[in-house]
């Protein structure tokens, strides 16, 4: 009777152990896709400021131009 009960407890234990690996595979998944979220809201906020400096050296660019007599 004690063999079966300990070989019950120790099913029980293991079949705990593999469904927290589970959770904290969960988490480390979650934890994965929030940190990919702020590197492409960093991306895009970063090629935002590259476009608007791209259009200010344009203007300024055009501005000379036209500064500059012929």
């Amino acid at each position: 009777m004690y063999k079966w009960l300990a070989l019950i407890l120790i099913i029980l234990t293991l079949t705990a152990c593999s469904n927290e690996e589970n959770e904290s595979d969960k988490l480390l998944s979650d934890y994965k896709e929030q940190q990919l979220d702020k590197a492409k809201q960093v991306e895009e906020e970063m090629q935002k400021r590259v476009d608007n400096l791209d259009q200010q050296l344009k203007d300024a660019t055009k501005n000379k131009e036209e500064d500059q007599p012929d």
